[in-house]
């Protein structure tokens, strides 16, 4: 997946599916912060067939958490997702961005 945005930057995402391990990952770039190892992120699906995914990342205030990814609603048609920052508890959650992703009609 990649997007193009106004200002000409880009970013993007490789998913990639391990079946040797049943993991996903999940890994991001952004033409804005060019660097020679990829953000990644990794999980597995879910009883309720989610794919949850997960990278350590700090809050802004130093708190030890987790960056976490949900593709959820998964079908046909397509699927939504949302990235959260989540405690080590996973009691504290702060939405940092929600998508949905449609497929196109393929007549």
């Amino acid at each position: 997946m990649e997007t193009l945005k106004t200002d000409g930057n880009h970013s993007g995402s490789i998913r990639q599916f391990n079946a040797d391990s049943s993991k996903w990952y999940v890994h991001y770039y952004a033409s804005a912060s060019p660097t020679s190892t990829l953000s990644t992120w990794e999980g597995n699906t879910s009883k309720n067939g989610n794919i949850v995914l997960y990278k350590d990342q700090k809050a802004p205030n130093g708190t030890d958490g987790f960056s976490r990814l949900t593709f959820y609603d998964i079908n046909d048609k397509g699927y939504k997702w949302i990235g959260e920052w989540v405690d080590k508890t996973e009691t504290t959650t702060y939405a940092f961005w929600k998508i949905e992703c449609v497929r196109p009609d393929l007549k």
